[in-house]
């Protein structure tokens, strides 16, 4: 049996032990790079995680800025909307109230009878000779004006038609019965072919023309 060196046996120890000691040392940088590495990427995570939420929290509140805003506008026009459409709905309601309103005065035989006057009454038909009042059968009673023409009742429009009339024929001014006018008085020139029409539709026009105007305004005023 051969015996083993002393120094040989020393010699082997001590590389076994400088291979450990290097073999641990090597393992430590290793694990200490290692661990460099892992917080490394760890922080990149996370500021890429930040930044990515950052991101989304900005588009997030963009889209909510975006709806608030879309809504804000979308109850703005639907509130002007009603305005608008209440304001017409007052407007009609005001235009159908004076037409009603015309329409029942325009049965006033007075009113007529002052609207003939008026009109003929007017400088520059003074001069016309061939000026024809065309009034409506129903309101001026015809059935009693040929019937029983002595008891015309006084301030009637026939009797206004059969006492001043005959001074207005005198004029040129004749009266004639329409079966076909409803309301208001006709007046026609006959050598000239012109007809002016003072009926319902045409005295509503003309006081709407006025009004509606004016009453625009209170509207403004009162709704906004």
């Amino acid at each position: 049996m051969t015996t083993a060196n002393p120094q040989v046996s020393a010699g082997v120890q001590q590389l076994i032990e400088k291979l450990r000691t290097q073999g641990v040392a090597s393992g430590r940088t290793e694990a200490d790079r290692l661990v460099t590495e892992a917080q490394d990427e760890a922080e990149r995570i996370v500021a890429k995680a930040r930044k990515e939420a950052a991101t989304l929290v900005a588009k997030a509140q963009r889209e909510a800025d975006f709806t608030v805003k879309s809504g804000n506008e979308a109850l703005e026009l639907a509130g002007r909307n009603a305005v608008l459409e209440l304001k017409g709905y007052l407007m009609e309601k005001f235009s159908k109230r004076i037409s009603d309103a015309v329409a029942v005065e325009m049965q006033d035989q007075e009113l007529l009878q002052k609207m003939i006057v008026e009109v003929a009454g007017r400088t520059p038909l003074r001069n016309e000779k061939q000026l024809q009042a065309i009034l409506p059968a129903k309101v001026i009673g015809v059935d009693d004006l040929s019937a029983n023409p002595e008891e015309l009742k006084e301030g009637s429009l026939a009797y206004f038609v059969t006492r001043q009339g005959k001074e207005m024929l005198a004029e040129g001014i004749t009266f004639t019965v329409s079966q076909t006018l409803k309301s208001g008085v006709t007046f026609r020139l006959l050598d000239k072919n012109v007809e002016v029409e003072l009926d319902d539709d045409a005295v509503s026009e003309l006081l709407l023309k006025h009004l509606q105007p004016r009453f625009r305004v209170l509207l403004e005023g009162a709704v906004k």
